[in-house]
């Protein structure tokens, strides 16, 4: 197992754990917060809680595990800045997630607009609704993995996916000056 010989201090393991781990937990973490810079940290903070776990018995993926140390250590972020006026900081880099190869820069203006709108939304919801659709939309992540992730049943994953797709489409439309 990889985490085995990462502990033991194999480096090239550490390596591959890395980058096996920390893109789609970074893209989880910048979802939840908004911020690159707060989910690099909260990425760091969930390796050092990975590798310092005694606990983690490979029940669960290793994938799935590390989620749930970033989705809570982005949580108690959360509940700090909660608060606070906190809204993301940052423009939404779409030519990052996603190129299509277009080189048209209207159409990937359109694309930055959309995803900077949708980021905004994203960030209006409360915390436990942003994480289950971030995890949802953005992870590929199942029911099943988000109620083990998030300590949830099942059932409850599915009726908090279901008020957030309503409250992120409501957001939307009041972003763009309509209601739905």
């Amino acid at each position: 197992m990889l985490l085995v010989a990462v502990r033991k201090g194999d480096a090239v393991a550490a390596k591959k754990l890395v980058q096996l781990l920390a893109p789609k937990a970074h893209a989880l973490a910048w979802r939840m917060l908004g911020d690159a810079a707060a989910a690099q940290d909260v990425v760091q903070d969930a390796l050092i809680k990975l590798l310092q776990a005694d606990h983690f018995k490979g029940e669960a993926s290793i994938t799935t595990y590390f989620h749930t140390i970033v989705t809570r250590l982005c949580l108690d972020r959360l509940r700090v800045l909660k608060g606070s006026p906190f809204l993301p900081t940052e423009d939404l880099d779409v030519l990052e997630i996603s190129d299509d190869g277009s080189t048209n820069p209207q159409h990937r203006l359109a694309q930055s607009q959309q995803a900077q709108s949708v980021q905004q939304a994203l960030m209006a919801l409360v915390p436990r609704q942003r994480v289950a659709l971030a995890l949802w939309a953005y992870q590929d992540a199942q029911a099943t993995d988000i109620a083990r992730i998030m300590g949830l049943e099942v059932n409850a994953v599915h009726q908090l996916l279901h008020r957030a797709k309503i409250n992120l489409k409501h957001q939307l439309g009041d972003n763009h000056g309509t209601r739905p």
